[in-house]
């Protein structure tokens, strides 16, 4: 009987080829995993960054409208982040940030109080008069010491931000308007 050599075709896998392919195949798997934790973190921090989007949008809109119809504004902190108007409805209205708590709110004076903004970081407020400045970098210039006779104009700036959890990916949204109050009557 003729015993004949094994025929490459039939021979099976070697330990380095094993090797090679197990090696192969790890890094594959390892790049892999690293785009879909990427793609994961990314789709996260993305609607993080809507939901803020969403949430600064219908506060302003709430913001600039009551602000827009405002007949005056009746105080302003120094401190830029508090502002109380008489709105359209002659409700004293006042808008403020709490920085511990990161909120701003809106307070009508012998009513309730309503968050407009949570995750909150900075409010600012600034006043300004509506008659141009000639020759000024600026189109209006801040409203001088004699401000609620000759404020028109109240600028918002806030910034918002949200962190995902277990994770350095933060989102943030600003966002700034200037309000030009339209029912007040020039002195």
């Amino acid at each position: 009987m003729i015993i004949k050599p094994a025929n490459k075709s039939h021979r099976g896998w070697t330990l380095v080829e094993m090797m090679v392919a197990t090696g192969v195949f790890a890094i594959a798997g390892l790049a892999l995993s690293t785009i879909f934790i990427f793609s994961i973190r990314s789709f996260a921090a993305l609607e993080n960054y809507c939901t803020l989007d969403r949430q600064n949008r219908v506060a302003m809109d709430k913001l600039t409208l009551e602000i827009r119809q405002a007949k005056q504004v009746v105080s302003y902190d120094t401190n830029a982040t508090s502002l109380t108007i008489l709105n359209g409805d002659n409700d004293q209205v006042t808008y403020s940030f709490n920085s511990g708590l990161k909120q701003m709110t809106r307070a009508v004076a012998g009513g309730g109080t309503q968050i407009l903004l949570t995750n909150c970081d900075l409010i600012q407020f600034s006043l300004f008069q509506r008659t141009p400045v000639a020759h000024s970098l600026d189109a209006y210039s801040p409203a001088p010491g004699d401000w609620p006779t000759t404020v028109k104009v109240v600028q918002l700036t806030w910034k918002t931000s949200c962190t995902l959890p277990n994770s350095q990916v933060n989102s943030e949204n600003i966002q700034t308007a200037r309000v030009i109050i339209r029912k007040q009557k020039d002195s």
